[in-house]
């Protein structure tokens, strides 16, 4: 490496074009469901590749995936354009396509009605995106539309489009793999360093992403293993919208980082900054979007990222109590289910009003005064928010980890029964609350700015 080198992480634009409606019933309620926001993206993006032109310095930008919001043909055109604006100003620009990418019955949103509009087939985007990463590939798997690119002197890129099969399996096929191993092992080979990029996790970034299913990659573990022990070392992935910073290491002791980044056009609507210090350290920046030329109702742009993200809890919430259907279909719909609607409409106007203080009388436990008026509610939407924005807080030593603990531990009765029926098939429930503990709270808070050394030796 002859000198630092650095790069831009932008993941999850998810444009949708100012061409097409975007107001009314239908757009309403598909926007509450939503924390990336669709309208907005023009704004947002212009907003954030203006940031990205002003660092002169940092000449590459790397996007994987998910690059337009449901394969419509125009916003694929103008995205497109934004990245010609960029190159113009004297930025690379790889990218890789995911799901989104490709048509996925694009419609826009014209009052009540969704209108069909001309989608983009997933065999077209190598050719239209040809000029990001493609056409300078000096190795490339055709069939999943991978390549490798050389960045700089002594550094190279695997980009892994991970669509699998484009439905259930998301991840490696075996040619893919193979291929894939044979490129790390060729750079190594000829003294380059090599890190990847692909679309989704590789790895889950809290104990609760071990129940969601595309929140890593299929087969996951035997992925990281692989490409550990064949000597890649560092991955930046996206998809799940949330800032995260995990490591795996395999038998043999070889160590892979999965850096997720969060999405460039919703909560906290972050990117990175990556900058090769040397042949051992790659240091690691997170930014975000200061503005953007919206009407956002008196809000800051971080106010108005974070509403979207909390509207989006607090109607599932607020669902429990008003609107079971709704609830239900959240969960495989309400049919046959009707013997839970009293039970659940309970608990949900409860939660309505129900406040940390009222919560610690009824359990028989005492909590901080700083934090006993909040309402339960909120401070669930805060605790699934932070899981996402990174860095969760609460940390012992805390007053909201001190108060989650002592809830915990008054439902033992019922969480021991939990922990022997389902802990012994699934080994993340064996002790839940080290499980829910480990997604509020976070002692290395790295998730944003971190230093990553990098494995220039392969055990095994």
């Amino acid at each position: 490496m002859a000198k630092p080198f650095s790069f831009f992480l932008v993941t999850d634009t998810h444009y949708y074009d100012s061409s097409f409606k975007s107001k009314g019933a239908a757009y309403e309620k598909r926007s509450r469901t939503d924390q990336k926001c669709v309208a907005e993206t023009p704004a947002i993006i212009d907003a954030g590749f203006k940031q990205l032109a002003e660092d002169t310095d940092t000449d590459v930008i790397l996007i994987p995936g998910d690059l337009v919001y449901r394969g419509e043909y125009q916003s694929h055109i103008g995205f497109r354009e934004r990245l010609y604006q960029l190159s113009k100003q004297g930025k690379r620009i790889y990218i890789i396509t995911a799901r989104h990418d490709y048509a996925e019955d694009p419609v826009e949103f014209d009052g009540d009605d969704l209108i069909p509009v001309k989608g983009m087939p997933r065999e077209e985007l190598r050719a239209f995106y040809k000029d990001f990463g493609f056409d300078a590939a000096i190795s490339e798997h055709k069939e999943s539309m991978s390549y490798v690119v050389q960045l700089a002197d002594g550094i190279r890129l695997l980009a892994l489009n991970s669509d699998g099969d484009c439905k259930d399996f998301k991840g490696i096929w075996p040619d893919q793999m193979e291929w894939a191993v044979s490129e790390i092992k060729r750079a190594r080979a000829d003294g380059n360093y090599i890190f990847a990029m692909t679309h989704y996790p590789l790895l889950p970034f809290s104990p609760v992403m071990n129940f969601i299913g595309d929140a890593k990659l299929t087969n996951w573990e035997a992925t990281a293993k692989t490409l550990a022990d064949a000597g890649l070392d560092l991955i930046f992935t996206g998809h799940m919208h949330a800032q995260a910073v995990t490591d795996y290491t395999t038998e043999r002791g070889n160590r892979i980082t999965d850096v997720q980044t969060g999405c460039f056009v919703g909560c906290p609507c972050a990117y990175r900054k990556v900058t090769f210090l040397d042949d051992k350290c790659v240091d690691i920046k997170s930014y975000t979007i200061d503005d953007f030329a919206w009407d956002k109702g008196g809000k800051t742009a971080a106010q108005y990222f974070q509403w979207r993200f909390d509207r989006m809890i607090t109607d599932i919430i607020d669902a429990m109590a008003y609107d079971f259907n709704t609830f239900m279909g959240k969960f495989g719909g309400s049919e046959g289910k009707e013997k839970l609607r009293m039970p659940i409409t309970a608990v949900g106007k409860i939660l309505q009003r129900l406040t940390l203080k009222k919560l610690a009388r009824l359990l028989c436990f005492r909590i901080d005064k700083s934090i006993e008026n909040l309402l339960v509610k909120n401070v669930g939407v805060e605790l699934v928010r932070n899981i996402f924005v990174g860095n969760e807080p609460y940390v012992k030593g805390t007053p909201m980890y001190d108060a989650v603990s002592k809830f915990l531990k008054r439902l033992h009765p019922v969480t021991h029964i939990i922990e022997k029926k389902a802990g012994a098939n699934n080994p993340i429930l064996k002790d839940i609350d080290s499980f829910v503990l480990s997604m509020i709270g976070d002692e290395r808070q790295r998730d944003y700015n971190t230093v990553i050394h990098i494995n220039n030796e392969i055990n095994g």
